[in-house]
């Protein structure tokens, strides 16, 4: 080989050496300005600017359930400037009615399942629809079985246990939402969007998942996430990382599994003379679907939705996204109006 080819060898491979990890990162650094651009941003973990009085945390872990609200009295501030009172009762459900209260034997119980809306995050006691449909109703006991958080999963865990023990309602109110279904599998997803309720308490998770038979398999983890390599620098990677997660989540099954819990839900109630009602608390295809479903499953069904989400007065913005005391009243007057005409008035002799 002569001294002119050994150097023109030399000088392409020292081209390749230099262009090609070049290329590489003049490539990278443009996506990440795209991704920049369109809005990604490296990930930051968010912390909860709640404190709660007293003692500061809110959850209790459960062995099954995962975690459960701690009994007592609590004030919670929000961002330094919001508050607003709650009380659980020992039994760790939050309170429907003034703990002091004496009520005539009810003719009706109604327990009502739900997550953060049903219990009522943001709003004293007396302004959750749980404690408004008990003072529109005084004939029946409203029990209010929601918890922040919680799924459709832990519902029919909470209704298992709450049988087991011998208690049977007449009435059965499963609020429903479309991220229920996440919560159900409790894929990457939730995980990462969990990641800050963490420090109120332990908030471990059941989730389940179906076999090749359909049955429904649930076990319980806690809740770690495990960021992407680099994605609290780079917005493309969190950006790769949100696509990821959007992929598991279309292929999670969550929504066929959501329905396999309904249609357990509805067993339960049936084999015990249950009434269920499965209510809609948003307006999207996801909750269209589910409610549909549970129509051509012979389950009654209402939508109660409220938009709490571009409506001001329905909401707590600046300092808490959830429902307002506003949306909660028409959440109560809604239900309330479809419990009166469709299930108490056809079933049960107590309303004039």
């Amino acid at each position: 080989m002569s001294q002119h080819t050994t150097v023109s060898t030399r000088k392409k491979w020292l081209f390749h050496l230099v262009y090609y990890p070049l290329a590489t990162i003049l490539i990278l650094f443009l996506a990440e300005g795209s991704a920049r651009i369109i809005g990604y941003r490296p990930w930051a973990t968010r912390k909860l600017d709640v404190v709660v009085e007293p003692g500061g945390r809110l959850y209790s872990p459960h062995p099954i359930l995962g975690y459960t609200a701690l009994p007592g009295r609590f004030k919670v501030t929000i961002d330094g400037s919001y508050s607003f009172n709650m009380t659980n009762s020992d039994n760790t459900l939050r309170v429907t009615h003034p703990l002091a209260a004496t009520f005539v034997k009810p003719t009706t119980t109604i327990w009502i399942f739900g997550d953060s809306i049903t219990y009522g995050w943001s709003v004293n006691d007396k302004d959750t629809y749980p404690w408004l449909l008990q003072e529109k109703l005084p004939h029946c006991e409203v029990i209010n079985f929601g918890v922040n958080g919680y799924g459709t999963l832990q519902n029919l865990i909470q209704l298992r246990e709450a049988l087991k023990a011998g208690n049977a309602p007449e009435v059965v109110v499963l609020a429903y939402a479309s991220w229920d279904d996440v919560r159900n599998t409790f894929i990457r997803g939730r995980r990462k969007m969990l990641m800050p309720a963490a420090g109120l308490g332990p908030v471990n998770q059941p989730y389940a998942r179906l076999d090749s038979s359909g049955k429904l398999n649930v076990s319980i983890d806690s809740l770690e996430y495990r960021p992407f390599p680099l994605m609290r620098y780079s917005a493309l990677i969190h950006a790769l990382e949100e696509s990821y997660d959007r992929y598991e989540e279309r292929h999670s099954q969550s929504r066929e599994i959501t329905k396999a819990i309904i249609k357990e839900f509805a067993d339960l109630c049936k084999a015990r003379g249950i009434e269920l009602v499965v209510d809609g608390l948003t307006s999207d295809p996801g909750t269209a679907d589910m409610l549909s479903y549970c129509n051509a499953e012979g389950l009654k069904t209402v939508d109660i939705w409220v938009d709490f989400l571009n409506i001001k007065e329905n909401n707590n913005l600046p300092y808490d996204s959830h429902p307002s005391a506003v949306a909660h009243r028409q959440y109560a007057q809604k239900l309330e109006h479809f419990l009166r005409s469709d299930v108490l008035n056809n079933h049960f002799s107590l309303l004039k």
